[in-house]
């Protein structure tokens, strides 16, 4: 009997053997496999413009159409020697303003950076700034910084609000030929030139707008803008050149501050952060 039993329990045995091995070579197939899925499905979950990837510089530039309201001074001393204001309704018509924008993204939702804007102002015929008959030219720099925070930056449409200040530079050019008074009753031609600059802070500009994806670098959207200012600081010079006696160059007449809003809508592309 035992030599009987001897194979079988031997034959048992390299069975068992066998079965445990085979169970371990199929578990080392296919438990490398297991980290490669959960990669896989990780990778399927996140968004092809993920969060993540959108910090870094960023550069946009816009045109815009403009419009402003309240006063660009008060109580300043007319031609006819009257006390007037002049205001932004009366002097311009609208604006056409260029926008440019640099920054950093710091985090997907927050850029900070600077703003700054050229735009041409087309003029109004006016007694106070542009005289009938007078050659008018305005134009306006602007300059500031700004924080902005992004609603949905991983979205193909991202709405975003900011909020900045910045100084305001008013540049003009008034030139024409006018009847002055030098007797009672005598009037001569002389030409007058006059170079104005009128500067201020720009206390609070709030932005809107929006980012429509184009490609990952790249967005188009509406933009804008309203902000509100004063012009504190007048400078320039009047020279009169009067036929047959010469010419004189003297100050400008005293204004007072005045505070006005100035307003922009416009396109805005961006370059954004990869």
């Amino acid at each position: 009997m035992t030599l009987m039993n001897s194979p079988c329990r031997w034959t048992l045995s390299l069975a068992a053997a066998l079965g445990l091995a085979t169970s371990a070579w199929a578990q080392d197939m296919v438990t490398p496999t297991e980290p490669e899925t959960e990669t896989e499905t990780r990778t399927e979950m996140a968004p092809a413009h993920g969060e993540a990837g959108r910090v870094g510089p960023e550069f946009a530039v816009s045109g815009n159409v403009g419009l402003g309201a309240g006063y660009v001074y008060k109580n300043g001393l007319s031609a006819a020697g009257t006390v007037e204001s002049l205001k932004i309704t009366d002097s311009a018509t609208v604006s056409i303003p260029v926008i440019v924008e640099l920054g950093f993204r710091a985090t997907p939702r927050f850029y900070l950076g600077v703003w700054g804007s050229w735009e041409k102002v087309f003029t109004k015929e006016n007694p106070l700034s542009c005289p009938e008959g007078f050659d008018c030219s305005t134009q306006q720099w602007r300059i500031g910084p700004e924080v902005r925070y992004h609603l949905s930056p991983g979205g193909g449409f991202d709405p975003w609000i900011g909020l900045g200040v910045g100084l305001e530079i008013l540049d003009s050019h008034v030139e024409g030929t006018t009847q002055l008074q030098v007797a009672p009753g005598v009037f001569v031609p002389a030409n007058v030139d006059t170079n104005v600059t009128d500067r201020g802070p720009t206390f609070a500009r709030l932005t809107l707008g929006g980012d429509i994806r184009l490609s990952r670098a790249l967005s188009v959207g509406p933009i804008i803008t309203a902000s509100m200012g004063s012009y504190t600081v007048r400078t320039g010079s009047q020279t009169v050149d009067i036929t047959g006696v010469g010419s004189r160059e003297g100050p400008l007449a005293r204004v007072d501050d005045g505070f006005h809003g100035l307003f922009t809508l416009g396109l805005r592309l961006a370059v954004l952060p990869l």
